[in-house]
């Protein structure tokens, strides 16, 4: 397999829990600290050896994306940027798909703008440093409080090593009860291609495709059925949610005091 230099975006989100910040701007272009969203990811691929960049926007968002990357070609000289459409909201899974033609060969990684990740080294490096030891798909994980284990994916674990797991169930936002851990998917991902093409061939199998109908944790799920393996890395670090108009603000606040290690 390859080394990983591919990164797949999935931006097409309204942000409906950010408006009225996103009635004229998409949210990952919303500013963080003075600093649109999407940037923090961007710098975290080139600081992990990553050399294209796939946008997967919504079509009314084109246009304001296509404009945001004349300056983001300039700052981000190294990277190859290009965009793709998902004209229905159909989960996360299916934003992935749309990618397809760009990543069908070869692992990728996948990351979602609006977890802002505080981690040395960057979270994408070390993800990608687990897929070449373990070539399996490398998910990044958080420990959160038992009681919002309801809110996220949460994974049934082995433990391999400090802070490595191998994954043996995935169960989307379980009742507290039912949780078999408090370890939960958070924004980061490499994949291989047999994920994107299981994704594909569920996509293919939908005759409409409804709103979030079709989740990533769909393929990672066949994945373990049919005998694959899937990892975990809890990272150190800490994650800023800018998801609500109130976390937006929570996370300002700590960037604003935040110095950057060296």
């Amino acid at each position: 397999m390859k080394h990983i230099t591919k990164l797949v975006l999935p931006v097409a989100g309204l942000g409906k829990r950010l408006l009225p910040l996103t009635k004229k701007i998409p949210k990952n272009l919303v500013k963080a600290n003075g600093k649109p969203m999407i940037e923090y990811v961007l710098e975290e691929a080139v600081l992990s050896g990553i050399k294209e960049i796939i946008l997967i926007v919504n079509p009314l968002h084109r246009k304001q994306f296509e404009s945001y990357l004349v300056s983001a070609k300039k700052k981000f000289s190294n990277l190859k940027f290009h965009i793709r459409e998902q004209a229905t909201p159909g989960g996360n899974g299916h934003a992935i798909v749309q990618a397809y033609n760009l990543v069908e060969r070869e692992p990728f990684a996948v990351r979602f703008c609006d977890d802002i990740i505080l981690n040395q080294p960057p979270v994408l490096g070390t993800l990608i440093k687990l897929f070449d030891t373990y070539r399996g798909p490398v998910l990044l994980l958080e420990r959160v409080p038992q009681s919002m284990v309801s809110r996220f994916g949460v994974v049934a674990v082995k433990k391999i090593k400090d802070r490595i797991y191998q994954i043996n169930k995935i169960i989307e936002k379980p009742k507290q009860s039912q949780a078999p851990s408090n370890l939960t998917i958070v924004g980061g991902y490499v994949l291989t291609p047999d994920v994107i093409r299981n994704l594909k061939s569920v996509a293919d199998t939908l005759p409409v495709i409804a709103d979030d109908a079709l989740p990533l944790a769909v393929a990672l799920q066949i994945e373990l059925i049919v005998g694959g393996k899937v990892y975990g890395w809890e990272f150190n670090g800490k994650r800023l949610d800018c998801g609500t108009l109130e976390k937006l603000k929570k996370t300002e606040e700590f960037l604003k005091n935040w110095t950057p290690p060296h």
